[in-house]
């Protein structure tokens, strides 16, 4: 009876102990390499024991394993024990904090997912994950999940709200080395001019099929959401998240349209010629929660460290180690790279000055470990946090145009030759004028602010549009693409956007004198005062617009021009949509939209 009571207790305190457990969901996932499901977790735990005991300081014990849980179709078990350390702040011995951390795993569909509290225990997993640890080791019969896998599962057709991007472009000072992003759907936030040369090492996303917002690390094969509220919705969301693994296709498609990729295959002999080398601070890597002490102090010395780096053989690097503008050591940085375009690293032959020698051995460490190290080479390669990149020009695509219906009207036509006809007439002019309700004026004329600028206020939110208007070169049916058509429109656009701040443009109208100025309510003609007096009473939150009317394409042009590969049609096509993104880029950059209005 005195062992049935002393059972009773222990799963009484199990339980206590599991209705109490109100963990992050912050997991490392992985797939388990040669070891059966039934004994994967009790290998788990023994592994992180064997990490805690190989460390010097500071000092683990009482390791304590509860009892296996079955929750939402999933095998879990937890373990939890204390570490004792001095505070990063004295060397007085006296002073001692004692923490707590948490270990739990959970199998299911052949995955495992880990969470773990100790920042002491991320860094051996991720070596085990990566390959860095020897076979055997602890930890290394886990396998990552492949990063177009995490892509699949989680961002794809998402909303991404912050995006952590590395830089794979040569340093400079008029561009950043990496930068974060936060916005409401960041895909159609990124600058297909200056992003191009990023790509996303995180990103956290709100997922419209598992209607959850999800960060995702794939270089740490990390995924977390926010606290779990109980050890039953910590189950049943960590099951959530390895399910859309266990379904997701690995060929699917980068999520991100403007930013670089990683090489999937390629000839490392031609990587070659390194010539540029930096280390990307640690607390810029992703949001993973490092052991602070270690990262903040890594942080310091890489911001007061250069890297002079020369080609050595192949892909390999001669580098010299400066602080303050003084040597302080010289090494071989060795770089292993596969044909599936993963890096390895490894430093041969260091020579430390006798200057700094423990600052010598740390930015030694740094390098050898390879998380955060970007090199450039002349063979126009990148090798960025483990992984090869291409640099090379992309077709830069433009979409925000509309097809609309010129029938009736003559597209060669800009305006009538008298523009009191504005609207009475087939010009270009007369469509606007004809096709948009609301406030309208017409500006046309030397420093002019726009050929017309419109204001609807008929939605949620009154829209400011200024409205620049070209004729087409040809009324052909069959007429082909042209750039030079837009250039001119274009230009006049954007060197007017400062017409887009109402104040501005209110000031400017109110001035207006000249004859060719006409002013128009629903088709009506009213009073100059009357459109001041409205745009004057806008309150700040508008929609602001930049619209060219062009009919010169045809959507039929356009579909054949995408749908060629090669040929003069196309290259007209890859400069037209180059010219219209980089107005797209200006207009974004003012929080102003902008769209191009051709023929259908």
């Amino acid at each position: 009876m005195a062992d049935a009571n002393v059972v009773s207790q222990a799963n009484d305190g199990a339980a206590s102990f599991h209705n109490a457990l109100t963990p992050y969901i912050s997991l490392t996932l992985a797939k388990a390499v040669g070891v059966a499901a039934a004994d994967q977790l009790k290998r788990c735990f023994a592994d992180i024991e064997a990490v805690c005991e190989a460390e010097e300081q500071p000092a683990t014990s009482d390791f304590t394993r509860s009892p296996e849980l079955k929750r939402a179709g999933a095998r879990l078990q937890a373990m939890w024990y204390k570490r004792t350390l001095k505070p990063a702040w004295t060397d007085d011995t006296k002073f001692i904090d004692v923490q707590h951390h948490l270990v739990i795993a959970l199998v299911r569909k052949g995955h495992l997912a880990l969470h773990i509290s100790d920042p002491k225990i991320k860094g051996p997993l991720r070596a085990a994950l990566i390959g860095e640890a020897d076979a055997g080791e602890p930890l290394t019969w886990l396998s990552p999940i492949p990063r177009t896998t995490m892509s699949a599962a989680f961002l794809q057709n998402g909303q991404a709200r912050t995006l952590w991007l590395s830089g794979v472009h040569r340093r400079s000072a008029t561009k950043a080395d990496a930068k974060i992003l936060a916005g409401q759907d960041l895909d159609y936030s990124l600058d297909p001019f200056d992003d191009q040369s990023f790509y996303w090492s995180a990103a956290r996303s709100r997922n419209a099929a598992l209607e959850i917002t999800v960060g995702v690390s794939p270089k740490a094969s990390r995924v977390w959401l926010g606290k779990a509220k109980s050890i039953e919705g910590f189950a049943a969301s960590t099951a959530l998240l390895i399910n859309a693994v266990a379904a997701a296709k690995q060929e699917a498609a980068e999520p991100f349209r403007f930013l670089a990729t990683p090489m999937e295959a390629l000839d490392p002999a031609k990587v070659s010629r390194g010539y540029d080398l930096s280390i990307l601070p640690p607390d810029m890597l992703d949001v993973g929660d490092e052991d602070a002490e270690a990262v903040n102090a890594d942080a310091a010395l890489v911001f007061t460290t250069n890297l002079v780096a020369e080609p050595a053989d192949g892909s390999n690097l001669s580098v010299s180690i400066e602080i303050n503008g003084k040597t302080i050591g010289t090494l071989t940085l060795e770089v292993a790279i596969g044909r599936d375009g993963k890096v390895k690293f490894k430093v041969s032959d260091p020579k430390p000055a006798g200057i700094s020698d423990e600052a010598f051995s740390r930015v030694k460490a740094l390098l050898g470990r390879g998380a955060g190290v970007n090199i450039r080479y002349d063979s126009g390669h990148s090798v960025s946090d483990r992984r090869v990149y291409a640099m090379r020009m992309p077709r830069i695509p433009f979409s925000h145009f509309e097809a609309d219906d010129f029938g009736g009207y003559t597209v060669k036509q800009e305006k009538p030759n008298d523009l009191t006809k504005i609207g009475e007439e087939k010009s270009l002019f007369c469509w606007v004028q004809n096709t948009h309700k609301g406030w309208l004026a017409c500006d046309d004329g030397a420093n002019e602010k726009a050929d017309f600028i419109h204001l609807d206020v008929s939605g949620a939110k009154p829209i400011l549009s200024l409205i620049h208007v070209k004729g087409a070169k040809s009324d052909k049916a069959g007429r082909k693409l042209s750039v030079a058509a837009y250039e001119v429109v274009i230009g006049q656009a954007i060197k007017n956007l400062q017409w887009l701040d109402k104040q501005a443009l209110a000031k400017g109208l109110s001035q207006a004198v000249r004859a060719t100025n006409y002013w128009w309510k629903d088709g009506q003609p009213v009073a100059k005062e009357a459109l001041v007096d409205a745009i004057e009473n806008l309150g700040d939150n508008y929609i602001r617009q930049v619209i060219v009317v062009q009919p010169h394409v045809t959507e039929a042009a356009w579909a054949k021009a995408q749908a060629a590969e090669n040929g003069v049609n196309r290259l007209r096509l890859d400069q037209l949509s180059t010219l219209l993104a980089s107005a797209w880029r200006s207009c974004n950059g003012l929080g102003a939209e902008f769209k191009v209005i051709w023929a259908k």
